[in-house]
């Protein structure tokens, strides 16, 4: 039976009340068994040879004298190798035991065993590591998953912590010129289900307003894969904490309603 909200007015006689309910958002036990059943059944998802954006991170890696490197959202470990056999001891973190099981396997069979650690977390939680631990902190699209904005704000914050001073901060993120930006089921802020897969869409205001403690060193936009996806590359450097971490809550509100605003910002060049 329709039901109609306290305090609004009956409706007209024979008017039916149709309430459009949004769907839920998957719960994080929802989410980490949609990624344990996808890499199950797929050996390499993403394919096997580094993404676009983990070239592109290594030249500020080498610049920056990068040794030691946290990896967030490692899946099954392409980027992690390419970072590895650069020379660089990683710590990858997944929260699907599957890829965390197989990139470990992996390393072991490749003699790299004593560069690439792993490690089972769901980054929702706070970080296993003591404060200034690594040199430099990466994530290939992890910030753009089914992730509210409040819990990413609580991840850059968690990877500020443990980065040592001055450290690199390196992501990527599918951006608001994606040709799928806005399509598919919308979930919540800028996040929409599209092909069984939920995506954060970022705005470059929202890069900037999720920059609390980091310097901006540059923002540049990448097109990567068959769709193509278009990404945002974010390159930050450790800086002094913020007198709050708390998000603006005007920031929070804009960031909340991404159905109410006008169309993508002007777009910065793409490298």
């Amino acid at each position: 039976m329709a039901t109609r909200e306290r305090g609004s007015l009956p409706p007209l006689l024979g008017e039916v009340i149709i309430r459009v309910m949004k769907p839920a958002r998957s719960t994080p036990a929802e989410q980490k068994s949609h990624w344990e059943k996808t890499f199950t059944e797929s050996e390499a998802f993403f394919g096997d040879e580094p993404s676009s954006f983990a070239r592109k991170a290594m030249a500020h890696l080498k610049e920056h004298q990068v040794r030691s490197l946290l990896e967030i959202g490692c899946g099954q470990g392409r980027d992690t190798f390419f970072l590895a056999e650069g020379g660089i001891a990683v710590t990858a973190l997944d929260y699907s035991e599957t890829a965390v099981t197989e990139v470990a396997q992996r390393a072991a069979k490749a003699g790299l065993a004593g560069r690439i650690r792993v490690r089972a977390h769901d980054v929702r939680e706070r970080l296993p590591f003591a404060g200034e631990t690594f040199d430099a902190c990466y994530s290939h699209m992890l910030l753009c998953m089914e992730l509210s904005t409040a819990e990413i704000a609580f991840i850059l914050h968690e990877t500020w912590r443990t980065l040592k001073p001055g450290g690199l901060a390196l992501y990527s993120v599918r951006s608001n010129f994606d040709k799928h930006y806005r399509t598919g089921t919308h979930l919540a802020e800028d996040i929409y289900q599209i092909g069984g897969f939920s995506v954060h869409f970022f705005t470059e205001s929202k890069v900037h307003q999720l920059s609390k403690g980091y310097e901006i060193m540059a923002i540049d936009r990448m097109e990567e894969g068959s769709l193509p996806r278009d990404l945002f590359c974010v390159i930050m450097r450790k800086g002094r904490a913020p007198e709050s971490w708390d998000l603006d809550p005007l920031e929070e509100k804009n960031m909340s309603d991404p159905l109410d605003k006008e169309a993508p910002e002007p777009a910065p060049g793409k490298t």
